[in-house]
């Protein structure tokens, strides 16, 4: 645990001498649900795309994003609050530069075909919740750079449509389950 806080404490004390401040626009794709699918799509390949436009300034990011998979009648809109830690690592003569970003994510969830009870436009089921990411970005470089991103979601659509039968085998948070996907994504950087 010792040496757990002693890389953090060693990671925030250089990320302080690297500021980052750019503007940038993301596409990103599940690579799972585009390969082999999931549950939820019986196990077809399917199409889960994320959008998303960001704002950092002095390691602080602030973004709005859409999250759309129409094989389960799903969609996202997001805000994201974010911190970036910059990492250098060199090998040899090759400087690699990376970035690790915890965020959370204010989220409204919409569904639509069998849902009900929409509260936002042209949407028949609308929820609210709040979710976290934590990526992994590698800067190829000023302005190209490829991510990992994992994010975790109370899905309150879920319980609310399936209650308590939407947590079983499923981590859950006061009968909410938890669900967490996993994202490849390509950043594309401006005013570096």
């Amino acid at each position: 645990m010792k040496t757990i806080i002693l890389l953090l404490v060693t990671a925030l004390t250089f990320a302080q001498n690297d500021k980052e401040n750019y503007l940038s626009f993301s596409g990103a794709l599940d690579a799972r649900n585009l390969i082999s699918g999931s549950n939820p799509t019986n196990n077809e390949s399917a199409l889960n795309y994320l959008l998303q436009f960001a704002m950092v300034s002095r390691n602080f990011e602030i973004n709005v994003g859409y999250e759309r998979f129409s094989m389960i009648q799903y969609s996202k809109n997001t805000i994201g609050f974010g911190y970036h830690i910059p990492l250098n690592t060199r090998i040899g003569n090759l400087n690699i530069k990376s970035t690790i970003i915890p965020s959370i994510e204010p989220t409204l969830i919409n569904r639509w075909g069998n849902w009900g009870g929409g509260i936002s436009y042209e949407q028949k089921s609308s929820h609210i919740s709040a979710g976290a990411n934590l990526a992994y970005r590698i800067h190829l470089s000023d302005s190209i750079a490829i991510e990992y991103l994992f994010n975790v979601l109370p899905r309150v659509d879920l319980s609310a449509m399936y209650g308590s039968a939407s947590t079983k085998e499923k981590k859950s948070a006061n009968g909410i389950p938890i669900i967490g996907s996993n994202y490849f994504k390509l950043v594309y950087k401006i005013g570096r």
